[in-house]
């Protein structure tokens, strides 16, 4: 750091450390070396001071890529040069116990090997130079090949073994400036990383890495608003704990908002102290006072939020007159009826439901169907000979085998005296379940709404005294939003008891069956199709479709498992390691990939699953794959129409089968808040251009065959949102009640925090109990050589005191 803490450090606690790093050399594309950093010359006293410290020279490219590049491929023999420079600085400061290599930004992983290269003749140019010099080597975060969080899989643990004496591993920055705000290094991503990392090199080489910062998240408002890029600063530990006691505050650490001291939570997951500065209520989720059906509780990493997986329709009816179920008064032909609806067995059988008005005026008749499939999709209903045909063709409607409620007759009148309904004609199969007359009819789709109870409090400050915000409160919303996906037809988990009935699935070919989990006691448990050969929806009029699979690969299976609509085939070929789309026999287009087998032990509680999928509109196709469904390639195609389903050449098993709408999407973003005093305010919804939107249900339409990405121009990530509303005036000691609507599915409603206007933040950061937590797991769980903190000048300085002598 180069500050006053980093010089007391290294005086009063030198005996704690083993080696230390120099951050005084950075690379840059020619592979020249030059000196910008600490000055070796401030670090003269400290090195004679403790000659049993390995001091090595660190040599950086502040994670500029385009350097990585250079030296990787030797860009105009930037290598080489670099290997010279190597040697040059170590000539110049033969008191060095070596060299610290710091290259980030490497790209994926079809650069591991030219960048293996690259170590390897680092390693061996300092071997050369001096056997005993050593090389320590810092690596990214991985929980795996190809597992970075941030695009680093150009690094091979594995590959990297050979080529250092120690590796540093920089397990920090999973929660940065722009993300939103958590530990900056949480416990499952460490876990991930030196599972992996101690399966695959020496235990001994290697160093955890630990923050000694941390963030402070400004939640008040926008980063544009606030005239910052990202919401986050940086921390050290001495600036997080004047925040706990009232140095600092958001108008300049000067008035009007108060200084006032606050308590820090401590993550006993994460081992990690966090803090919620200028915050009068906080509250998650669940603390919601009320909420309303499809919002259904969740956990995630323990977090507890609402979401709604699906719309229900919301009817209202005002005042019923009469309200009649399906049981007819008298029918003729084939129809079937039962203790509460009708339906027509073919297109000549008829119903009449006859009903008594005892008052002439305007009414509304609602009539209630069920549309079974989606070859069962017209009826004809008739108010005293007057007829409308209810039809759907549509595949992604939502009420598609729900029964729902749809309008007859809007203000109609209707004389005193016998009036009568009946059923006749479109399609065989439609269920009737009765009809209402009443004063006013609406229906409309409905996502849940919740109410949370907002109640702040005055805080006393560093003097003493009661105080509350300036100007007034904010209060912001923490959601975690989706990109869009295509609107649903079928979404198939085959949990449902009823294993796939006969009228909605079809074998084409081969054998299927469905496993559940026989130790679950939930109503709907963890299954698997399993099978080989065609399973299809009993429904041959498929032609535009998205369709996706989640598929793995049993220990003793092979060949191809995917997808199909008609003689397209859009599957995971085990046996090329490729993504590949046929039609018929001819293969159309394929992706060079990766997959493997699941044993059999682990294939129900732990199978390696796939993701693939395909969208047909028209004459093309594109094929995607991966859990972010990654375009892969595009093909035109000839036909393609009829059944669809999963396929597999051999014994698969498959977890989701998901057939959406080929051009209609369906988004996950918006939701709307009514405030205090009442004003509703709509949050999430992105601009889009080239669609075409159903205000009903909320969903779009592309204008033109492009992908969904295409329609806007900004991006929703998968982390955390922050949403904000307009200055409140509220009161100190008062209860406030505020109801979040949800517009759209599969939104999280995380966290609320009502705030001082003024700035109030989300704080997390490193105390000397989190760092002793996972020195003493990085010595006696996984057995490592130490750890790596960064960076000296940001710690809590107790930590040294509880660390043990070195000498």
């Amino acid at each position: 750091m180069g500050n006053a803490r980093m010089y007391e450090a290294l005086r009063d606690y030198g005996d704690r450390f083993d080696t230390v790093g120099i951050f005084t050399f950075e690379v840059d594309a020619t592979g020249t070396i030059t000196e910008t950093g600490t000055s070796i010359s401030s670090m003269l006293p400290y090195i004679q001071k403790w000659p049993h410290i390995k001091w090595l020279l660190t040599i950086m490219n502040h994670g500029i890529a385009n350097i990585f590049t250079a030296l990787r491929n030797n860009k105009n023999g930037a290598k080489d040069k670099f290997l010279t420079e190597i040697i040059r600085i170590m000539n110049k400061y033969p008191w060095c116990a070596g060299v610290d290599i710091d290259l980030e930004r490497g790209g994926g992983y079809e650069n591991k090997d030219a960048a293996n290269a690259l170590f390897r003749d680092i390693y061996n140019t300092v071997k050369s130079y001096d056997a005993t010099k050593l090389v320590n080597i810092c690596l990214p975060g991985m929980t795996g090949v190809q597992g970075s969080v941030g695009g680093e899989n150009w690094c091979v643990y594995a590959d990297l073994n050979d080529y250092c004496d120690t590796a540093a591993i920089m397990s920090y920055g999973m929660a940065w400036a722009g993300s939103a705000p958590g530990p900056v290094s949480p416990r499952d991503w460490l876990e991930g990383i030196y599972d992996y990392a101690v399966s695959v090199m020496s235990h001994d080489k290697i160093f955890m890495g630990l923050p000694a910062y941390g963030w402070n998240w400004r939640i008040h408002d926008t980063p544009e608003n606030l005239g910052i890029t990202y919401r986050g600063v940086s921390n050290t530990y001495y600036a997080a704990k004047y925040w706990m006691t009232g140095v600092y505050n958001f108008t300049g650490d000067a008035p009007p908002q108060p200084f006032i001291p606050i308590v820090a939570y401590w993550d006993d997951y994460n081992k990690v102290p966090w803090a919620l500065p200028h915050v009068y209520d906080y509250m998650e989720g669940w603390d919601a006072v009320s909420w309303e059906y499809p919002l259904l509780k969740g956990v995630y990493n323990r977090r507890r939020y609402l979401t709604s997986y699906g719309k229900e329709q919301k009817a209202e009816f005002g005042t019923i007159y009469i309200d009649r179920n399906g049981v007819p008064d008298e029918y003729e032909g084939n129809v079937i009826i039962t203790d509460e609806m009708a339906s027509l067995g073919d297109d000549q059988a008829s119903a009449e439901y006859r009903f008594e008005i005892t008052e002439a005026g305007y009414y509304d008749i609602a009539v209630q169907l069920c549309f079974p499939y989606w070859d069962k999709n017209a009826i004809i209903v008739s108010l005293d000979g007057e007829s409308k045909t209810f039809s759907e063709n549509r595949l992604w409607w939502p009420y598609w085998r729900r029964v729902c409620w749809l309008t007859l007759a809007k203000g109609v009148f209707l004389q005193e005296g016998t009036h009568a309904v009946s059923i006749s004609g479109g399609v065989p199969g439609v269920q009737f379940y009765g009809f209402r007359v009443c004063s006013g009819f609406s229906e409309y789709p409905f996502a849940g709404e919740a109410s949370f109870m907002l109640s702040p409090r005055r805080f006393k400050d560093v003097n003493g005294v009661m105080v509350e915000p300036d100007r007034g409160f904010k209060l912001t919303f923490e959601m975690l939003r989706r990109k869009p996906d295509s609107a649903l037809i079928w979404y198939e988990d085959f949990r449902d008891r009823n294993i796939l009935p006969e009228n909605y699935w079809t074998v084409l070919d081969g054998e299927w069956d469905v496993w559940q989990d026989p130790e679950s006691t939930e109503s709907r448990p963890y299954s698997q199709l399993e099978g080989y050969g065609k399973l299809a929806w009993k429904y041959d009029g498929f032609s535009d479709i998205h369709i996706r699979a989640r598929l793995a690969f049993p220990q003793n299976s092979s060949g191809r498992a995917g997808v199909f609509l008609g003689d397209i085939f859009c599957c995971l070929n085990y046996d090329t390691q490729r993504v590949e789309l046929y039609q018929g026999n001819s293969l159309l287009g394929s992706y060079s990939t990766s997959f493997s087998k699941t044993a059999d032990a682990d294939l129900r509680a732990n199978p390696n699953m796939y993701t693939i999928e395909m969208r047909k509109r028209g004459n093309k196709v594109r094929v995607y794959s991966g859990a972010a469904s990654t375009l892969r390639f595009t093909v035109n195609v000839i036909g393609g129409s009829g059944y669809a389903g999963y396929c597999s050449d051999n014994r698969t098993v498959c977890e989701l089968l998901r057939l959406g709408d080929a051009w209609v999407y369906e988004p996950y973003e918006r939701f709307d808040v009514e405030l205090p005093d009442g004003n509703i305010t709509s949050f999430g919804r992105l601009a889009r251009t080239g669609v075409t939107w159903d205000d009903e249900f909320q969903v779009f339409s592309v204008n033109s065959d492009v992908e969904e990405s295409a329609t806007r121009n900004e991006d929703i990530s998968m982390d955390y949102d922050f949403f904000h509303s307009q200055l409140l005036t509220l009161s100190c000691g008062n209860d406030y009640e505020v109801k979040i609507i949800s517009k759209d599915i599969n939104i999280w409603i995380s966290r609320l925090f009502l705030g001082d206007a003024d700035g109030f933040s989300i704080l997390y950061y490193q105390d000397a109990d989190s760092l002793v937590y996972w020195a003493n797991e990085a010595a006696y769980r996984w057995k490592l050589r130490g750890i790596a903190i960064w960076s000296l000048g940001q710690e809590d300085m107790r930590l040294w005191e509880a660390l043990p002598k070195q000498i």
